[in-house]
């Protein structure tokens, strides 16, 4: 993706459309007098489709005469017909995933099955009479070649579906019309896959004839694989089928709910029509979106197949904040982990080394304090003639700083989200851990992991702080983990390492301020677990302020990551203030570092006399043994809103060897990568400006985002964000 020109296209254009009206807005487009001049979708983009039964009147029978390239157009004569679109009643499962890569579809995406042989989808009918009823599905097959199946009701095979090239993935076509016969009650439609190739994407299916509903998937017949069923390796997000308890395909509970509960921070999560847990944690992951990359499998505390669990933080309950959160993250039920809107209005730190507050010798190294003072760092320091610019310095990175004392941070066990959406909670001084290690060896392994739209608040760094406060440690041979849209402010270690051989990881969409040491991947030059660490990194804003530029202590490797053995795939981040050594590569680690800019402003490079070729030598020169490969990236002089200044500098390099990484990825994934990557430049800064950290526009993973161009217009002055840590 290189949208480098504001020029509104009438993809766009229908984009937007249906944005708009998926978010219930009434809206009007004026075209100008050249419409005639635009292209033409072969069909207006219908986002009433979910409807599941009425009157057909025109809209979506074909009248071709026999092969399966029907149109969209009709002049049959109306019909009561019943629709089942992905992730609603009576859509039970899919041996793949939900997408919306390819526009044109209806609803909230299209089923895409794994390419394999035998790939099915699931849906339930239940019909009042036995009969013959006409059956077709929406599709599309960007294939040159045909990509057949047959419909099976009950599991007997009926009919063939031909599954012909539609010229396009973006271009959607009805099926031709075939016969099936249904049984008086409920029946189990299934579209299986006949080639290697599997199934066409499939958009909704249509079935004509009368007195026809929804059927509840977990009753199905004597082929049920369950409503979301896993059915394939690729860990997707499945429907979950059962209306009952998924809160969608009901009248009153369509997609403006799940949105409203979302964008609107007066809705607190228990108080829209979605009533289940399952089906508020359902709006949560499918507005949140899914991951890309090695972490593509993460799906967090959701449940597809049911089982998902809200777990709110309160500010006001018996328990503490910290021991509330202490008790959901210990859980590896599938929890879903949000805080309260009306207690966390306003900024409130949450201090999980409150949790020792009662030990003795915690009590001892603050000077005697009260439980009360250990709990309160600014109580103590009031109460110890400590000054409000020094309290937090002094509280965590002296009177703390001490190995001996208990304190650590928590691990996080598997299934579990933790999602700061709606709210002002931090996280201070210490976050968490997924995942336990002692000495090299993995001593808890957790799987499944995601972190979202939080903020890590350190109190300055400190090099090898004895508490060694990371903000996120993936270790332990944990796996599917994504780190996505959080802030890390002056952490006083690392804002993410991942080490002891965890693996599967995603890092998407992150802020991260005046961090000295993001990272490490990979601990110890001697541990080979770590050849097993997999990381994608991408649509990061990583920023120094300007004050900090000169500053020594920020002359230092800055570990973007320091890799050791494993993989990295960097690309579409953004770096500013950065003066030397971004990231290092040790003992056969390997970075792929593609698409990616650094911006360093002129006034402050002038300065310290730093030109381009400092730059090109200095970025990324530790490279000592494995592979480093540095493509369509670019280092750049600019003002102190970050906009590019001159001829931008070329930091192209390859040393050693470096694997292609994306090879190992989920169609899905190069398929989202391939529509929204940016080339680096200074739409790229101000996409990731507006779109990194917490409270950042929605980005593209998720079905809620804007088109490119209008989240760049929503970008701020400058890409530099002001620390809330006292310095």
């Amino acid at each position: 993706m290189t949208p480098q020109g504001h020029i509104m296209t009438f993809r766009t254009i229908v984009a937007l459309s249906a944005l708009l009206a998926f978010a219930g807005c009434d809206f009007q487009i004026d075209l100008g007098e050249n419409v005639s001049d635009l292209p033409q979708l072969e069909e207006p983009v219908d986002n009433d489709a979910d409807i599941n039964s009425g009157n057909d009147n025109g809209g979506d029978n074909d009248n071709d005469q026999g092969d399966d390239e029907g149109t969209d157009d009709d002049n049959s004569d109306p019909t009561t017909f019943l629709i089942l679109q992905e992730n609603h009643s009576g859509f039970c499962q899919v041996d793949g995933v939900i997408e919306q890569e390819h526009l044109g579809f209806t609803g909230l995406g299209y089923a895409n099955t794994d390419n394999a042989m035998g790939s099915e989808i699931r849906w339930s009918i239940n019909a009042q009479d036995a009969g013959t009823y006409l059956i077709r599905v929406r599709y599309a097959n960007g294939d040159d070649s045909s990509r057949p199946g047959h419909y099976l009701v009950n599991g007997t095979e009926q009919v063939i579906f031909e599954g012909n090239s539609t010229g396009d993935w973006a271009q959607y076509k009805l099926s031709t019309e075939v016969p099936v016969f249904l049984n008086a009650g409920l029946n189990q439609v299934t579209l299986k896959s006949t080639s290697d190739g599997g199934l066409a994407n499939i958009d909704y299916l249509h079935i004509a004839g009368q007195n026809l509903n929804p059927g509840n998937c977990s009753d199905d017949g004597e082929d049920d694989g369950g409503a979301g069923d896993d059915g394939g390796n690729t860990g997707g997000d499945n429907g979950s089928g059962d209306g009952d308890d998924s809160g969608s395909g009901n009248a009153d509970t369509p997609a403006q709910v799940c949105l409203d509960l979302v964008q609107n921070d007066d809705i607190n999560w228990r108080e829209s029509s979605l009533s289940s847990d399952q089906a508020i944690v359902e709006c949560l992951a499918e507005t949140l979106g899914r991951p890309i990359g090695f972490g593509e499998n993460t799906t967090g505390g959701y449940a597809a197949d049911g089982g998902s669990q809200l777990v709110v933080i309160r500010n006001d309950a018996s328990a503490s904040v910290a021991e509330q959160l202490l008790a959901a993250i210990s859980d590896p039920s599938p929890n879903w982990i949000v805080f309260d809107k009306a207690d966390f209005a306003d900024e409130t730190a949450i201090r999980m080394h409150s949790l020792y507050c009662n030990d003795g010798d915690v009590l001892s190294a603050l000077n005697n304090a009260t439980p009360e003072q250990c709990r309160n760092p600014e109580q103590w320091c009031e109460a110890n003639g400590v000054s409000a610019s020094s309290c937090l310095n002094t509280f965590y990175n002296d009177k703390l700083n001490d190995k001996s004392l208990p304190i650590r941070t928590l691990l996080v066990d598997s299934n579990t989200t933790i999602d700061g959406r709606g709210t002002q909670a931090f996280m201070q001084f210490l976050g968490f851990s997924i995942g336990k290690d002692s000495s090299g060896q993995s001593t808890h392994e957790s799987n499944n992991v995601i972190i979202t739209n939080m903020e890590f608040r350190g109190a300055g760094h400190v090099e090898d702080h004895n508490l060694d406060p990371d903000m996120i440690r993936s270790t332990g041979e944990s796996h599917n983990i994504w780190i996505h849209q959080n802030t890390f402010d002056t952490t006083g270690d690392s804002a993410w390492d991942i080490k002891v051989g965890a693996y599967d990881v995603t890092l998407s969409f992150n802020k991260l301020i005046n961090v000295k040491r993001a990272g490490l991947m990979g601990s110890s030059d001697s541990r080979t677990i770590n050849e097993q660490i997999t990381a994608t990194m991408h649509n990061n804003l990583f920023i120094t302020e300007d004050p900090y530029y000169a500053n020594k202590s920020y002359d230092t490797l800055r570990r973007v990551p320091l890799m050791r053995r494993g993989q990295l795939h960097a690309f579409n981040n953004v770096f500013y203030g950065y003066r030397k050594d971004i990231l290092s590569v040790r003992v056969g680690g390997r970075i792929l570092f593609e698409n990616n800019i650094v911006l360093n402003n002129l006034d402050e490079a002038n300065d310290k006399g730093d030109d381009m070729p400092y730059f090109l030598e200095k970025l990324f020169r530790d490279f000592r043994e494995g592979g480093l490969e540095i493509r369509n990236s670019l280092v750049s002089f600019s003002d102190s809103n970050c906009t590019m200044i001159g001829q931008p500098g070329d930091p192209s390099a390859s040393h050693g060897s470096t694997p292609e990484m994306s090879i190992a990825y989920l169609n899905r994934s190069n398929s989202q990568i391939q529509n929204h990557r940016f080339e680096a430049g200074q739409d790229l800064v101000s996409y990731v400006s507006a779109t990194a950290g917490k409270g950042g526009e929605t980005p593209y993973l998720s079905a809620m985002a804007q088109e490119a161009l209008t989240v760049i217009d929503a970008a701020p002055e400058t890409c530099q964000a002001t620390s809330q840590v006292p310095h």
